[in-house]
């Protein structure tokens, strides 16, 4: 049995069928040069599948297996081999595929790492599951009931793995939404912490800004007739412009407060509306 193969343009990988098979024309006029789908084709009691192994991480080309199985007849298969074992080769690929990206997602820290996994979940699920479907479709099409039950057993075999994929894709989706929300809930924290340090800073400000100002312009060298008040007089300044601080920084915060409320009450205005 020859298999040819080689690499197009389009990054997929041609593909004629074995020279030695006997195929109805009817079979044939459905594959091309390249594999295409994977998927099942029966004519004249002959069943073909087109199967792909498991993707490979930055390569775009699917490599494919066909698999024949003529009236009455044994599997044949495009691969150098017995066909069960290549079939159960196919599987296991897949199987350990998922594995090693079940491995890398329970080590991912960062976005990026879980983004990745999340990346090459999503082709190896989709192929699993077309696998999984054109075995579940030849396993209808048969009505030999020992090829039957041994076509079954690949059938579970690529299920588990196609279930394994699908629950890895999932976590994964909500490792990274979490991570995200995480991502954002402590910067809403940090935000917060910022606000209040710099909420106290203009408290500070606002309350010794007077004071500061008063200082200012009766430490000029300048006559303004309080040159011989008596020493209460400094105390009382001292005290008037700590209040004065005050009751603006009361104002500003109350000022604000009102901003925000109005907006709250605009957002749920909209929201109702």
């Amino acid at each position: 049995m020859v298999c040819h193969t080689g690499f197009d343009l389009v990054g997929e990988w041609l593909m004629k069928l074995p020279a030695g098979w006997d195929i109805p024309l009817d079979i044939r006029v459905h594959i091309g040069d390249r594999p295409g789908r994977q998927r099942e084709i029966v004519a004249d009691g002959h069943l073909v599948l087109v199967l792909h192994k498991a993707p490979v991480a930055k390569l775009k080309h699917r490599e494919s297996v066909y698999f024949w199985r003529p009236p009455g007849g044994d599997w044949r298969c495009s691969e150098r081999g017995q066909p069960k074992p290549v079939l159960e080769g196919m599987i296991e690929e897949y199987d350990d595929a998922v594995d090693a990206l079940s491995l890398t997602h329970d080590t991912a820290v960062s976005a990026t790492q879980k983004f990745h996994v999340l990346e090459r979940v999503g082709p190896l699920n989709r192929a699993i599951r077309n696998f999984t479907d054109t075995l579940a479709k030849a396993h209808s099409t048969i009505d030999d009931s020992d090829a039957e039950s041994e076509l079954q057993k690949f059938l579970d075999h690529a299920s588990d793995v196609a279930r394994s994929c699908e629950l890895l894709q999932e976590d994964a989706r909500n490792s990274l939404d979490f991570h995200i929300a995480r991502q954002g809930e402590l910067q809403a924290i940090h935000s917060r912490s910022v606000e209040k340090t710099t909420h106290r800073l203009n408290t500070m400000a606002t309350v010794f800004l007077p004071l500061t100002a008063m200082a200012s312009v009766f430490g000029m060298n300048l006559k303004s007739g309080l040159e011989q008040a008596p020493p209460w007089m400094f105390w009382a300044i001292m005290v008037g412009s700590i209040i004065a601080g005050m009751v603006v920084s009361e104002l500003f915060a109350v000022f604000k407060l009102r901003g925000e409320s109005r907006k709250e009450n605009a957002g749920a205005s909209k929201s109702g509306g």
